[in-house]
């Protein structure tokens, strides 16, 4: 497996054809998702080679959909991955272990390996950390540009439920991640209570 070319191939078919009002689910994110990864595993003393190869090229893949569609992209994203990862090396086997992981991120999350469970927990690291905000108003910028939602009381509402449905799966993003997390909802409630 060729992690390098796999993932040089990700970013640039990401920067070539996402669309431009995609402001939170766009490069950065991406890139934020695969060092969050990155960090999860070492934390969580993941030793083998190919699941950490394996893994980080679900990060990098893991959004790739968008570039075909925003509906069902994890969906989209599987069959990038089975159309480009022949090229750099991985065999069906493997592409069906980076699609599987791939497809646990699809919201409500359902990981059912410790490699999913690090990837959903990268995926949604930024909800427990301090540029939770700046991130958050992207995603906010996104969705109103989509039509998803139509103003920021609605948004507020949403982010709660979610708040409330989500936990993290990792023993250590619950340990590093979850305090900021409760805080950053507190702001949020906070927040909906000035609404009139």
């Amino acid at each position: 497996m060729q992690l390098e070319e796999a993932r040089i191939n990700a970013i640039n078919i990401l920067t070539e054809s996402l669309p431009h009002y995609l402001t939170y689910h766009c490069v950065e994110h991406t890139l934020d998702v695969y060092n969050a990864a990155q960090r999860i595993a070492k934390a969580e003393k993941l030793e083998s080679n190919e699941d950490l190869t394996i893994l980080l090229t679900a990060a990098a893949y893991h959004d790739s959909g968008f570039v075909v569609s925003e509906l069902n992209h994890e969906q989209q994203s599987s069959i990038l991955c089975m159309n480009w990862l022949p090229k750099f090396g991985y065999t069906d086997n493997e592409i069906d272990k980076v699609c599987e992981i791939v497809m646990a991120t699809k919201i409500p999350q359902t990981p059912n390996s410790h490699l999913a469970e690090i990837l959903c927990d990268a995926d949604l690291d930024y909800l427990g950390r301090n540029d939770f905000d700046e991130i958050s108003e992207s995603l906010y910028e996104e969705f109103k540009f989509r039509k998803i939602i139509t103003n920021r009381e609605v948004w507020d509402n949403i982010q709660v439920n979610f708040f409330n449905s989500h936990h993290y799966f990792t023993a250590t993003n619950r340990d590093i991640r979850n305090i900021q997390k409760v805080l950053n909802l507190q702001k949020i409630i906070e927040r909906i209570k000035t609404y009139g």
